[in-house]
């Protein structure tokens, strides 16, 4: 059973080889030969401009830890800039006709200058979806605090899938 595995792991190996994969963030080979992992320095010369409103700060410094992790490029060569919107939906009506929870979906429209262009180089949106619970009017700091909490998940989840989204993006040859 472990000589299956190990030629099936060997194969998979090769076939991910075969197929172009290379690493976003390390290298393959040594020297001048070695391919990929262009994605961490080319992330960290992206300026973020500010967010609006508390989701959007925790968006932003969301985002500058994911990307620009030894704070602001000195000299960067892309702008990112972002805006959110957000949904509440609400869930779980009781027989009293009161909500009991609520769907927060938070949408990111971002847009990628090269510096010094007025035109995007990349657009792109993303979305998240979190719950909160409504508790009862005796509590009301708890709902509060639940749908702060809420809006901070939503605004990660968010950072997640907009710095791998530009990874991706500016990891390519034609991209950074």
């Amino acid at each position: 059973m472990s000589w299956f595995r190990l030629t099936f792991a060997l194969v998979a190996l090769f076939a991910i080889g075969g197929c172009g994969w290379q690493p976003l963030y390390g290298r393959l080979g040594q020297g001048d030969s070695a391919t990929g992992g262009d994605a961490a320095p080319a992330l960290a010369s992206v300026h973020i401009a500010p967010i609006a409103d508390r989701t959007g700060q925790n968006l932003y410094n969301a985002l500058r830890d994911r990307m620009n992790p030894a704070g602001a490029p000195g000299e960067p060569r892309y702008d990112l800039v972002v805006s959110i919107t957000e949904q509440t939906n609400q869930m779980l009506i009781q027989q009293d006709q009161t909500a009991s929870r609520i769907d927060l979906t938070i949408y990111a429209h971002y847009a990628l200058y090269q510096r010094g262009n007025s035109k995007p180089v990349l657009l792109g949106q993303s979305r998240a979806v979190t719950t909160y619970d409504l508790l009862s009017d005796s509590d009301e700091f708890a709902t509060i605090q639940s749908a702060n909490d809420a809006h901070r998940r939503g605004a990660n989840s968010l950072a997640d899938d907009i710095a791998n989204r530009l990874a991706v993006f500016l990891a390519q040859p034609s991209g950074g």
